[in-house]
């Protein structure tokens, strides 16, 4: 019996992806989930004692969101996500998750499942597999499976609605500056990394449009417009972002978390292919001071700002 069973879901990485998916298919299974607190400094501060030097500030947090559920629940689910589909591949960092927690944090209780789609190793039957071992009947899998997949559908679908009614707006009609802001889902919602550059562009009155609502297909196929070899499932996303919304935006503001290799290329490419609307690019690590921040962001703000006035003058007087 799993009644009163509880697996604990760290709310970094891919949690801010997949957390409908998970949640529904454990607790169709009958476990509870725990999810760990919004990343604080505390938080952040145990996952850099935890890292090695060279992980990303994305890493550092998730191991200290991973070390907090430690005494909540009964075990930790950490994926191991190699490739989604057989032509594309996921940063090294959710390849190795699973491995460097069981390596740094050898006495606590983990589950997994592997999705390694280029290697015929599919989600589907992954998650189904994991079902067994936690003791669920094939049938009891199944409906799990199929309704976690509709809640994730189910919730991709609700955020790209709602950002889409946002862009309805077009240019002339609307009266604020509008925002993309380009950055991994993990990036952007978490408390400490993301979520103050949005809050802060918004207390700016700047109406803000983000990568993490795109339609993530649509996006993969426009990216190629950037980039037709990129690899990177996510950066593709991202790529794709920049592409969809380039055109209905004043600014692209991209977030990228140190020292992560495929954003850093994500970055230099948009700086150099994208010509027609301002770039900003902002590099975040553990060190980051929200006055730098603010800062830059009100600089960049000023700028856009300063040329949207100029453009409607020389509308006006032509």
């Amino acid at each position: 019996m799993t009644e009163g069973r509880r697996i604990g879901l760290p709310r970094s990485l891919l949690y801010h992806t997949f957390h409908s998916l998970w949640t529904t298919f454990f607790e169709e299974l009958g476990w509870r989930t725990v999810t760990s607190p919004p990343t604080n400094r505390r938080v952040l501060e145990r996952g850099v004692a935890l890292a090695v030097d060279e992980s990303c500030l994305p890493m550092k947090v998730f191991l200290g969101h991973v070390e907090s559920l430690r005494g909540h629940c009964d075990a930790v689910f950490v994926p191991r996500i190699e490739s989604l589909n057989e032509t594309e591949h996921v940063c090294a960092k959710f390849m190795g998750a699973y491995d460097i927690v069981r390596n740094t944090m050898p006495d606590l209780p983990l589950v997994t499942y592997d999705v390694d789609a280029a290697n015929g190793v599919q989600e589907r039957a992954s998650m189904l597999a994991l079902a067994r071992e936690l003791g669920a009947g094939p049938l009891v899998a199944r409906r799990a499976y199929a309704r976690a997949k509709a809640a994730q559908r189910a919730h991709d679908l609700e955020m790209v609605r709602l950002q889409e009614s946002l862009l309805d707006v077009g240019s002339a009609e609307r009266d604020h500056t509008r925002i993309l802001v380009v950055g991994h889902s993990y990036n952007l919602a978490d408390e400490l990394i993301g979520k103050p550059i949005l809050e802060f562009l918004r207390s700016l009155d700047v109406e803000v449009v983000t990568s993490a609502e795109v339609d993530k297909p649509q996006a993969r196929a426009l990216s190629k417009r950037l980039s037709p070899s990129i690899k990177w499932t996510y950066n593709k996303e991202l790529l794709g972002a920049v592409e969809l919304y380039r055109e209905v935006v004043d600014g692209i503001i991209l977030v990228v978390t140190f020292p992560c290799g495929p954003d850093s290329l994500m970055a230099e490419l948009c700086q150099r292919r994208v010509e027609d609307v301002p770039v900003a690019t902002l590099i975040i690590d553990e060190l980051q001071a929200e006055a730098g921040m603010r800062t830059r962001l009100e600089s960049f703000v000023d700028i856009i700002e300063a040329k949207r006035h100029a453009a409607h003058k020389a509308e006006v007087e032509a």
